[in-house]
């Protein structure tokens, strides 16, 4: 498949047809710097990194060798708008700051990675000028220090992150001379590209979508201003904490009803939607890895699915009957995963009440994350996650809100809502997470209870 030291397909350079990913996003480019190809388009993320001094030099060889690596984060998409294609660039040097911290003391050093993180999240990353990776290390002293990597979402998913800081911390072992075990064979995107055209969605899951959308319409949230008022359009980020006793709560009434935790808070957040729109007939969506059931999980790219997820609240007596049909619903819908472009052709109509002028999507995701990364050698990485502070400009969200909830390791439930400036008030999301949080507390302590359906 590939080879770390630049030989191999990892090496070449080439084009190649666009993913359905690719092809899916297309539809949402507007040209802007806050939409899918736009320069905000990035995702952010950060680990502690301790045991020893982080050498500069030897972390640039490494960062170098995950981009060899790995083709996603130096193919570019280019050609005219009616005949975009990939573009796989040779390997290139990975631009590093390096800024040393002394003097800072331990019990202030959690927060000032935060404001790191969200002073290089402020920042852009061109979608044309490859390698599309950037690494931010700041260094308390020789055993604390704090990384910080950028890269655009056209080359990287959630999932992808966790591949690359994997990779970069076996690379730093090695360029270290520590023992360090060989990386498993990563097929390329433009490999995945190929097989997922070749693995066309079966006659079933395309009937599957067709009758269960048929007559569906995503359920759109009023916004606070229209999008005919032409404001800038930028993203921000709310964050809130949902308690360990609530999140235990919840996690219980999903192992009694045999569910997943985020089947749990994906009842909470339709009967969330249902409360500030009237609907029953719920259209929601979220994110599934999209990686061939682990033929690509060693895949950087953009590779996630967008599925909707329809369920009918109508009737539901309480908290325990709208979890059972959100299960039912999901379980159903992740047994025909296909590529969002593909369900779209079964159901063309779903999105139109999402872009009317006045009302949007908002879309629930979890992507579940292990803190501690599987590294060789003397450094230790492990990923910061407890971050709670909002951010008045964020990395771009394709429109309208982008929920994300997942448990930290120390219990709580950390809450992410990344929205549209341009069309809501930081007040009304802040409601909004403030609601679900009431609503997540009583779903948890009185699962019998009625959920209070219009």
């Amino acid at each position: 498949m590939t080879a770390i030291d630049g030989e191999g397909p990892a090496a070449v350079a080439g084009t190649a047809p666009l993913s359905l990913n690719q092809e899916f996003n297309s539809l949402f480019d507007g040209g802007g710097d806050d939409g899918p190809f736009g320069c905000r388009n990035h995702a952010v993320a950060a680990w502690r990194v301790t045991g020893g001094r982080v050498d500069s030099g030897v972390l640039r060889d490494a960062l170098l060798d995950v981009v060899t690596r790995h083709e996603a984060l130096r193919t570019r998409i280019t050609g005219p708008a009616d005949g975009r294609y990939q573009e796989i660039l040779p390997p290139s040097p990975v631009r590093l700051d390096v800024h040393d911290l002394p003097g800072v003391p331990e019990g202030a050093r959690a927060e000032l990675a935060e404001t790191l993180m969200h002073e290089i999240e402020t920042g852009t990353m061109s979608a044309h000028e490859a390698p599309f990776l950037r690494a931010v290390l700041a260094r308390f002293d020789d055993r604390d220090a704090v990384l910080v990597l950028m890269a655009h979402h056209l080359s990287v998913d959630g999932q992808s992150l966790a591949v690359i800081i994997r990779d970069l911390a076996h690379r730093y072992a090695a360029r270290s001379g520590q023992d360090a075990p060989a990386l498993p064979p990563a097929p390329q995107y433009r490999e995945y590209g190929v097989w997922e055209r070749q693995a066309a969605a079966s006659a079933t899951a395309r009937e599957f979508w067709r009758r269960t959308l048929d007559g569906a319409r995503f359920t759109a949230v009023p916004t606070d201003m229209p999008r005919s008022a032409g404001l800038p359009e930028t993203s921000a980020r709310h964050r809130f904490l949902i308690p360990a006793d609530v999140v235990s709560a919840v996690e219980r009434v999903a192992r009694s009803n045999r569910t997943t935790r985020f089947m749990a808070m994906a009842a909470v957040y339709q009967l969330l939607v249902h409360r500030m729109t009237g609907a029953t007939d719920v259209v929601m969506a979220t994110f599934t890895p999209g990686r061939g059931g682990g033929l690509f999980d060693e895949t950087v790219g953009s590779l996630y699915n967008f599925v909707p997820l329809r369920t009918d609240l109508a009737g539901c007596r309480t908290y325990e009957d709208v979890l059972a049909r959100t299960r039912r619903t999901c379980l159903e819908a992740f047994a025909h995963d296909i590529p969002a472009i593909q369900i779209f052709a079964e159901a063309p109509e779903l999105m139109d009440t999402a872009m009317t002028d006045d009302s949007t999507a908002m879309v629930l995701e979890s992507v579940p994350t292990n803190p501690v990364v599987d590294a060789p050698g003397d450094l230790r990485f492990v990923r910061i996650t407890r971050l709670l502070r909002s951010q008045g400009l964020s990395s771009a969200v394709p429109d309208g809100a982008l929920w994300d909830i997942n448990k930290d390791p120390a219990g709580d439930a950390i809450g992410a809502i990344t929205y549209k400036r341009n069309l809501f008030r930081e007040d009304t999301i802040a409601s909004m997470a403030a609601r679900f949080g009431e609503m997540a507390r009583a779903f948890g302590s009185s699962p019998d209870a009625s959920p209070g359906l219009i």
